[in-house]
This record gives C-alpha cells, sequence and structure tokens, in this order.
C-alpha cells in the first residue's frame, strides 16, 4: 500500500454481455491458474475457530456462490448471497474479515453487515447464532444445502474500503464476502448483478467458463477477498507491457493532456519495474483508478491495484509523475509483498493481527524501488532522484520519533499506531515507508560496494523469489531476510540491522553515499527562531494543534488544545501568529496568554534555534572511475 499523497498468482477478468434483465457491457480478459503455494507462518497467533464443527464439504462434493446485487445503489448497500452445497454438518460458521490485506488496521468489517439470515434449500429458516464480533453459526442440521442472505452497508470512499452511491460501486472483498470457517481454501463462484444503467463490471477474478455474462471465479477466499470489483460506467483504457494485457478502469472526471502518451508511460513504469526481478508472474493486470477530490494513495491487490487521484492530477508535471509513482509503488508489490513475502503476510489470519517486524521491507523498499523505477524509466534526471532522496531523508530526521522507535517496531506497531496519528505520533514514532525507504538506499549503496559493483538490491529480490516464493513456496522471516542480503553481498550486515532496523541509531548516510561519488550536505532549515508548535486559526480561535519533543513549546509548558489568548499582549493575528512561528529570531521572548481547559495560563518563552535541517544530496566534484562505475550500477544504468 501507498500512502494517500502520500501468494499466489492468480486472476484477471474483465468482460461484457447482455441479459433480458438489462443491458451491461464490461471488457474481457482472461487468466490462466496457477496452484496456491504452500505456505507457513510464525508468529501469529491463529484462531482456531469452529473446532468442533465437523468437516467442512469437500472440493469436489460441495460448492459456493456468491451473487453480489446492488438494486438501490443510492442507499449504500451491497446485498449478498450465498448458496452453500455440500456442508453436511450440523452447523456451519460464517465469518467476516475484520482487516483488508495490505491496509494493516483492524477496520471491524462486520458493524456493516445486517439483515443476516438464512435458509433451506426448500425455502425454511435455519436458526442464525451470533458467535463473537465477526462469526455467525447457521443451524442446518446436517442440510448439506441452504442459502446465507446479508446486507453490507458501503459509504467511505477509500482505497481500503468499499463504496458504492449512484454513480459507481466499488466491493473489496474483505469487506463484503464473508467465507465459511473451515473452508477458507474452497473455490467459489461470484455473480454481480449491476444496478439498473451500469454496463461495466472490472475486476481481476476471471470469468467462469461457460456461465453468463458477470460471472468469476475464486481459487479460494483469499483470491476472493484481495480482488476488488468496480462496477459502472467506468472509461477502461487498455495497454500492453512485455506482451501482457494490462486495463485502467477509470472512475470520475479527469483529463489526459494526451491519452496515447499516458498509455506510453504507464508502459514504461511497467516495463521498468518487471526488469527489477526479471521474471513476469503475470498474464493480464488490472488498474482500478478512482478519480476524486481528496486524492487517496492507493492499495495493492494479487492481479491488480485500487489507485486514488484528483482529476486534476495529470495536468500538471508534478502531479503526472507523481502518479507514476504511485504506479510504481503499488506495481511493484506484484513482487514485493504479494510473492516475496515475510511469512506472517499470508496466508493471513482474517480475525486477527497479522504482526511483522518486516513492513519497512514490504512497504519501505518498495517505495525506495518506485523512486528508482521512476528514475530508471526516465521520468526523473539523477538530480532529482537525490533531490527526492534528500526529502524523504530529511523527513525523516527531523522527526523527533526516529530517536526512539526503530523501523522494525514502527512495523511491528502498524496495528495500533500507523493508521491511529495522534497529536504526539511524531513525537514518538516513525514511518515504515520513510525510514524503511532510508534504510533500503543505504542497504542497496553497501551492497553495490561490498560487490564491487557487480550486485545491487535487485539481486536481494531476485534471490528471495527464487528461494522463498517459487521454491520453498512461503514467505521469509527476519532472520532469512539478512541471510539473503548477505548472501548478495558476499558479507554478513548483522550489525547494521541490529543497530538501524532493531535499533533507533541514525544510519551513515554520508559513508554509503560516498561509495558513489555522492556528498551529504546540510544547514539549518531556517535561520530563525522556533516556537516548536503549530497554531491554526479556528473560526477565530488560535488553537494549538502540535507541539514538538524539545521544542521551545514542550520545554515551556505549551500543550495541544491550548487556545492563545494573547500574544505578547495583544490578541493573536493570522500576521501576528505567522511572525512567532516563522519569523523572530532565536533567543527572542514571547509572551502567551493560553486557555488550558478552564484554565488561564501566562507563559513566557524563548525561542530556540530552529533544530530542523535542510538537506542536500550532490555529486562530488572529482568523482573516481570507481564512484562513477559504482553510481551507474547504484541508478541502474
Amino acid at each position: 500500500m501507498r500512502r494517500p499523497a502520500r501468494q499466489r498468482l492468480y486472476f484477471a477478468g474483465m468482460f461484457a454481455s447482455s441479459s433480458a434483465f438489462c443491458r451491461l457491457a464490461a471488457v474481457a480478459g482472461l487468466l490462466a491458474a496457477v496452484p496456491a503455494a504452500a505456505q507457513t507462518k510464525v508468529k501469529t497467533k491463529v484462531k482456531n475457530a469452529s473446532a468442533t464443527a465437523a468437516t467442512p464439504a469437500s472440493a469436489s462434493g460441495g460448492s459456493l456462490r456468491y451473487t453480489l446485487a446492488m438494486p438501490a445503489p443510492q442507499t449504500h448497500y451491497f446485498e449478498v448471497r450465498m448458496d452453500l452445497q455440500g456442508f453436511g454438518q450440523e452447523y456451519t460458521d460464517l465469518k467476516m474479515p475484520v482487516w483488508a490485506p495490505g491496509s494493516y488496521l483492524v477496520r471491524e468489517f462486520a458493524r456493516h453487515v445486517e439483515r443476516l439470515k438464512a435458509q433451506t434449500a426448500a425455502g425454511q429458516p435455519l436458526a442464525v447464532e451470533k458467535l463473537d464480533k465477526n462469526t455467525w453459526r447457521v443451524h442446518h442440521a446436517g442440510q448439506g444445502t441452504f442459502r446465507v442472505d446479508y446486507g453490507v452497508y458501503a459509504y467511505e470512499i477509500s482505497v481500503r474500503t468499499s463504496f458504492i452511491d449512484a454513480d459507481h460501486g466499488f466491493a473489496l472483498g474483505s469487506s463484503i464476502f464473508m467465507y465459511p470457517a473451515l473452508a477458507k481454501n474452497m473455490a467459489s463462484q461470484v455473480t454481480v448483478q449491476p444496478a439498473a444503467g451500469w454496463a461495466t463490471v472490472s475486476t481481476a477474478l476471471r470469468p467462469a467458463p461457460g456461465m453468463q455474462k458477470f460471472v468469476y471465479q475464486s481459487a479460494n477466499y483469499d483470491e476472493l477477498a484481495d480482488s476488488p470489483i468496480e462496477v459502472g460506467n467506468q472509461k477502461v483504457l487498455n495497454f500492453t507491457a512485455n506482451n501482457t494485457p494490462h486495463q485502467m478502469a477509470m472512475y470520475g472526471p479527469y483529463t489526459l493532456p494526451s491519452e496515447p502518451q499516458f498509455l506510453a508511460d504507464m508502459k514504461k513504469i511497467t516495463e521498468e519495474a518487471q526488469r527489477v526481478v526479471g521474471q513476469n508472474p503475470l498474464d493480464h493486470y488490472l488498474f482500478i483508478v478512482h478519480h476524486l477530490e481528496a486524492g487517496g494513495g492507493g492499495l495493492e491487490h494479487l492481479y491488480s491495484t485500487t489507485l486514488g487521484a484528483r482529476p486534476g492530477t495529470y495536468g500538471s508535471e508534478a502531479g503526472y509523475k507523481n502518479f507514476l509513482r504511485l504506479v510504481a509503488h503499488e506495481y511493484f508489490h506484484l513482487w514485493n509483498v504479494k510473492r516475496i513475502r515475510p511469512v506472517a503476510l499470508g496466508p493471513f489470519d482474517y480475525d486477527h493481527e497479522n504482526y511483522t517486524h518486516m513492513l519497512w521491507v514490504s512497504e519501505g523498499q518498495t517505495e525506495y524501488m518506485a523512486n528508482q523505477i521512476a528514475q530508471r524509466a526516465g521520468f526523473y534526471t539523477a538530480q532529482q532522484y537525490y533531490d527526492q532522496l534528500a526529502t524523504v531523508l530529511g523527513g525523516v530526521e527531523n522527526q523527533p520519533g526516529n530517536k526512539f522507535q526503530p523501523v522494525a517496531m514502527s512495523s511491528f506497531d502498524a496495528w495500533i499506531r500507523a493508521y491511529r496519528p495522534d497529536e504526539n505520533s511524531k513525537n514518538s514514532e516513525i514511518s515504515y515507508y520513510d525510514k524503511g525507504e532510508m534504510v533500503g538506499m543505504v542497504l542497496d549503496l553497501m551492497i553495490v560496494q561490498a560487490t564491487n559493483g557487480q550486485k545491487h538490491i535487485d539481486d536481494v529480490f531476485r534471490l528471495l523469489y527464487d528461494k522463498y516464493y517459487k521454491g520453498l513456496k512461503r514467505g521469509f522471516t527476519d532472520q532469512e531476510y539478512q541471510d539473503a542480503v548477505a548472501e548478495v553481498a558476499g558479507r554478513r550486515f548483522d550489525d547494521f540491522f541490529q543497530t538501524y532496523v532493531y535499533g533507533a541509531k541514525t544510519l551513515d548516510y554520508a559513508t554509503a553515499l560516498g561509495y558513489v561519488g555522492l556528498a551529504l550536505n546540510s544547514a539549518p532549515a531556517s535561520p530563525n527562531g522556533s516556537l516548536g508548535a503549530n497554531i491554526a486559526n479556528r473560526n477565530g480561535h488560535y488553537v494549538v494543534t502540535s507541539v514538538k519533543r524539545d521544542g521551545t513549546a514542550w520545554n515551556g509548558g505549551l500543550n495541544v488544545n491550548d487556545e492563545v489568548l494573547q500574544l505578547n499582549g495583544a490578541a493573536p493575528t493570522d500576521e501576528s501568529v505567522k511572525q512567532a512561528l516563522f519569523a523572530t529570531a532565536p533567543g527572542a521572548a514571547l509572551k502567551l496568554q493560553v486557555k488550558h481547559g478552564a484554565i488561564t495560563h501566562e507563559l513566557p518563552l524563548t525561542l530556540q534555534p530552529d533544530p530542523d535541517r535542510a538537506y542536500q544530496i550532490q555529486p562530488v566534484a572529482s568523482p573516481t572511475p570507481d564512484q562513477q562505475r559504482l553510481l551507474a550500477k547504484w541508478l541502474g544504468k
């Protein structure tokens, strides 16, 4: 996943046809099935749901069919039907996931489920008992065929949640489809019934052979959960990358200066991404793009991704290239996380958090490679790429939490912290995206240097892909990742991992960049003093919104949510607040009167120098031939 601006092989299918019920159309596509990889998991507690239930339907004798309907999209409800056959036990437990793969937060999707009921094949009602927050037990007394119906409210527009209104529907499988608790590996079919007037279904699921329109199949629940479905009248664009068909389902208003150039650039990005590992697991791919005023980041899936972009994204050079970098990030997830993955991330436990220390690899190094890919594809000059890295480096090093939270723990605590930021987050945390990108950069440079320019980080991804995805058919442990790096580099970096990944010491950027003839320079971000706080005008009330650890405000007793009543003896104004925050010399005195809850405080403060630094990465004046050769390797030339 990539933040808003900031496994197996499966199927993709989009096709069109018509019916007596309504006229519908979609785009055709077909993927070949590849057997699910046998995988293992460590350090993850898996709930053994329904342990007393009898063995569920077998693959040979049972079937599971879903129907996804949307008869009244303006009410924001999807209607789901499950037809189960061959379930001969006394009862069957049905589960709704609590989270979506790629988005590491328990979202409690079951809270949107309502009107659940069950009946026999003859239409007789069956008793349903709710066992816990996301498990329903259907008592069917040995009747192997029964039906379950329920509604799902879907009105949160993001790449991580389902949404439907009068304009389109977006069904994220993990928040829509329940699964039989003891039959998660069972194949299934999904029939999509678009709302009246909607003509296109876009999904990475493959069409079920010999069936009517809009009927798809999945090899197991993991595939269904991780193959979103876009329904509406979206425009579909097509391009081919290395002989693989790619489609773009474009929902919402947007303007492309040149559609042919846009598709040519998409081809460049995707083909460059494929070169990293050098093995293409695809025979089809789908981009679902939602054009919304809020934008929205991206979320990776098995053979597709969902992206959020503003309608005007393509109209500026910066917006256009940022979109291509987002594409590179989500597309590279096809390898890094969907196939090259930490052992904890698959097969998924949909009931609980799936803990891993390795999101700095799965997300941070994906972001590192996304920027490398965009640079290698020619969308950025070398200096522009250095500037991007320097910006991220500054963000990491100027964030107080970087000195307190190791990036491995940032990953592990993603479930409780990353998606729940508060006013103190920057003081106590660091992003596994940004810090992971910086660790990836330094590690890449160390590999290039250790191998005298023969190898780089691409070779680590290739080894992991061959050894764990293709060979052992499972994810890798923390130690196995370090072993893979050592195998590529020809030497171990155990101290590096202990110090900079599992510890919070500042990375030695200068030494690593020096290997390739680059210099890291820094200077104070501002010559002015720093209050170390942000103040916002909220309808004429000047309220403190953040306080930076160890800054003037932090040490002087100014708190988040304090209201500034007076600034140097006068009522605050936009200009006086701006002057105090950004244009007052170090050592200057500020006198604040603030309201803290119901109590008024007088706070005399002396501005400290601005602790932040601005960073630059630039070539040295006279690089050696060896530095130039290593630089070319690092840049993928």
